[in-house]
């Protein structure tokens, strides 16, 4: 039988059953002026099997802390908008820059972010990503990573 929560001789909680999932991101060629859905790969640890089809799906109602690190490369200095959104069923929260504005030729940059978001039983929660003019050439590189986890 699972245990749901442990406590060792240090006195260290721990609790093997926390939704919580690691994976990596990734897309080629992020398309102009259109929403698109960051592809989560093969997950890291998705401890309660709630990752699935690049969602998260929130088992019970609480508060959830999701995180990412969005390695971008071969950035069109033309870009005037590069967004990444932290989509849930209740909000959007963007993270939104302006290449144009600090690239002076094509080349790559990271965007980290996180935000902790309240979710109800069978929420959803993905990624999207957003760039504006230029050329469809930006990627998201694989070393890039979305993570989430239950808080309380």
């Amino acid at each position: 039988a699972a245990i749901g929560m442990r406590i060792d001789s240090t006195g260290a909680i721990t609790k093997p059953l926390q939704p919580a999932f690691s994976a990596p991101a990734s897309y080629t060629n992020i398309p102009l002026a259109t929403t698109t859905q960051v592809t989560l790969g093969t997950e890291r640890f998705d401890t309660n099997g709630d990752l699935s089809s690049n969602t998260f799906t929130a088992p019970v109602t609480g508060k959830y802390l999701f995180t990412y690190i969005l390695y971008f490369s071969s950035v069109d200095s033309a870009h005037t908008t590069l967004d990444a959104t932290i989509k849930t069923s209740n909000a959007q929260y963007q993270q939104t820059v302006n290449p144009s504005v600090f690239m002076n030729s094509d080349g790559n940059f990271s965007l980290t972010g996180s935000m902790i978001c309240d979710m109800d039983t069978n929420d959803t929660f993905f990624m999207n990503v957003y760039v504006a003019t230029g050329t469809a050439q930006t990627d998201i590189h694989g070393d890039s990573h979305v993570s989430g986890c239950l808080l309380l």
